[in-house]
């Protein structure tokens, strides 16, 4: 009994004591506006656009799910950058270039069932390999050799987006959804690796 309420005591001077501020809180009267002023209204959404912003330059660790470096295009043509749209690449070409050059780069990157749609947006089925170039189909798709490596096998779409003097490359699902940021990446840098 004792040992019970020695642990209340205890339990008691160990509460806070001290009210807080928002315990005397009162709601105050609604805002009164004057004749002739117009009432505000908050129906409309409010939209901030997000400025974009480059990815860290930091150096990351290139081993999955963070596939490549954000610095790897630094010395090319295109480099990963990150806007409110999410993850593109940015390449220093004209649009209609870039847009046919991806084409070449999605067919020669081994994309299977590829097509354009009335949008020029291009979609393919990406399949990943694993394993040396020189390794055959077996070694190559044999998932106890992986090394718990991420696969971004997938169906996917490509398109582009004018970016001043320069183009936008985003990756989406075949669906139109985000890609996840990793699947994202990874396959901007196939794309990229490609592309120059």
């Amino acid at each position: 009994m004792s040992t019970v309420l020695a642990l209340t005591l205890v339990a008691g001077c160990a509460r806070d004591s001290r009210q807080r501020e928002y315990y005397d809180a009162v709601e105050t009267e609604p805002l009164e506006i004057p004749e002739g002023l117009a009432e505000p209204t908050s129906d409309a959404a409010l939209v901030i656009n997000a400025p974009l912003m480059p990815l860290s330059p930091m150096q990351m660790d290139p081993k999955p799910p963070r596939i490549s470096s954000t610095t790897s295009g630094l010395d090319s043509n295109s480099n990963f950058r990150w806007s409110a749209q999410g993850l593109y690449l940015l390449v220093d070409d004209s649009p209609e270039s870039v847009h046919r050059r991806l084409g070449l780069v999605i067919e020669r990157a081994g994309m299977q069932r590829i097509r354009i749609d009335d949008q020029g947006v291009y979609r393919f089925d990406y399949y990943q390999t694993f394993g040396g170039g020189d390794a055959g189909i077996l070694s190559r798709m044999a998932f106890w050799n992986r090394d718990d490596v991420e696969d971004y096998s997938g169906a996917y779409q490509a398109f582009i987006r004018p970016d001043g003097r320069q183009t936008r490359v985003y990756i989406k699902y075949a669906d139109g959804t985000d890609c996840e940021l990793d699947a994202a990446e990874h396959v901007l840098d196939v794309v990229r690796s490609r592309l120059g």
